[in-house]
């Protein structure tokens, strides 16, 4: 009784804040960019970090979860179809965000649809598209057989890979943000797709565990998973070190200054405590103090993702805020001010709650195990004749 009201009040909340996040949109398309925090100087805002750290996270579930079947990876292979659905149920969120932001939904449809192959948002429109496409088929599929073809999936698998790796390309193909530009990002988002997307799995993995509905693979797939989101935030750590370490040391304008931003700049203690400390530090003395227990590794995935959130808003504001050239007369750099409105934020809150409302959704109406598929094979197979 208690566990069905926990997930009541769980639910009641997740509402609640899609209820906010449509107030916000709705708020946004009446009052258009002014509803917003941002300006010429700093034209993208939280609303690109939710839409990165979404889409980055869904993939990342998608890159492990369908390991198990694409190579054969036995531990990872109960994740299957739930992986499936919970990777679409992040996407949803994360399209719906850059929607908003694009102003009008359908300009979406309208760059897909007017290729650019010099564009890296034309080819990440498409690479999601065709992603989501991939996922929904196989999401029908694995209902009707128990898992979707090979063959598909590893289409989908080198889809997702591009895809991500686009989003960081995205940002290093601008020449005029220093601090974006280079081979690094396409890399780094990756990387923190997988931490991300580890941290999901944990948390969902944890509470199936606590309602009973894992096999007794469970405690072997959470100990993996736990495993692949330490390596993960280890290494997310070493690639955002070298690449503030190397920005200090360049002679570019605007790569050095963004990193002194994170440093001792206007970005110090979101980078410090919830980059550094929360999203790195304790998540790595949970999970190796807790020797990789449910409990213990639940609670490092939440600070990972919530590291990984402030990662997503510290980057794309990072880039930003560092006048793209210096005023002549002016000892001091002064950084571009943003700062997201209520407006914004209540559609963060929206994404998040959109999340969680359709992978229960997908829980209670689909089935996660193949066990339907399962019983209808072995019923066949006891039919006489």
């Amino acid at each position: 009784m208690v566990k069905r009201l926990l997930q009541n009040r769980l639910l009641l909340a997740a509402a609640f804040l899609v209820l906010l996040g449509l107030a916000g949109a709705v708020n946004k398309l009446v009052q258009g960019e002014h509803a917003l925090g941002t300006t010429d100087l700093v034209p993208w805002g939280v609303l690109i970090a939710g839409y990165v750290f979404f889409a980055a996270a869904g993939t990342g579930v998608g890159l492990i979860s369908s390991a198990g079947h694409v190579f054969g990876i036995k531990v990872l292979e109960p994740l299957g179809t739930r992986g499936l659905f919970l990777a679409l149920s992040l996407l949803v969120p994360g399209f719906a965000l850059i929607g908003i932001e694009l102003g009008n939904p359908f300009h979406m449809i309208y760059i897909i649809l007017s290729p650019n192959l010099s564009s890296g948002i034309w080819w990440m429109g498409t690479l999601y598209s065709a992603y989501m496409v991939l996922l929904a088929v196989e999401c029908y599929i694995s209902q009707k057989q128990g898992h979707s073809p090979r063959v598909l999936s590893l289409v989908a698998y080198i889809t997702k890979t591009a895809a991500v790796a686009n989003l960081g390309a995205i940002f290093g193909l601008l020449a005029v943000r220093s601090y974006w530009h280079g081979a690094y990002f396409p890399v780094y988002m990756v990387m923190t797709a997988i931490a991300s997307g580890a941290a999901v799995l944990a948390i969902v993995l944890w509470f199936l565990r606590s309602k009973g509905k894992l096999e007794q693979s469970g405690e072997a797939l959470i100990s993996a998973i736990s495993k692949i989101m330490a390596f993960a935030t280890i290494a997310v750590g070493i690639l955002a070190g070298a690449k503030l370490a190397l920005s200090l040391n360049s002679t570019i304008y605007g790569a050095r200054e963004a990193a002194q931003a994170y440093l001792g700049g206007p970005l110090i203690w979101r980078f410090w405590g919830l980059e550094v400390v929360a999203g790195i530090i304790l998540p790595l003395v949970l999970l190796f103090m807790g020797r990789f227990r449910p409990d213990w590794v639940a609670a490092a995935a939440v600070l990972v993702l919530t590291g990984m959130f402030a990662m997503r808003a510290d980057f794309v504001t990072a880039g930003q805020i560092v006048p793209l050239k210096v005023v002549d007369g002016v000892r001091d750099l002064l950084y571009h001010s943003y700062s997201a409105t209520l407006t914004e934020w209540a559609m963060i809150g929206g994404a998040f709650g959109a999340a969680v409302l359709l992978y229960t959704i997908s829980e209670t109406v689909f089935s996660m195990d193949g066990s339907s598929h399962k019983q209808t094979a072995v019923s066949n197979k006891s039919m006489p004749g």
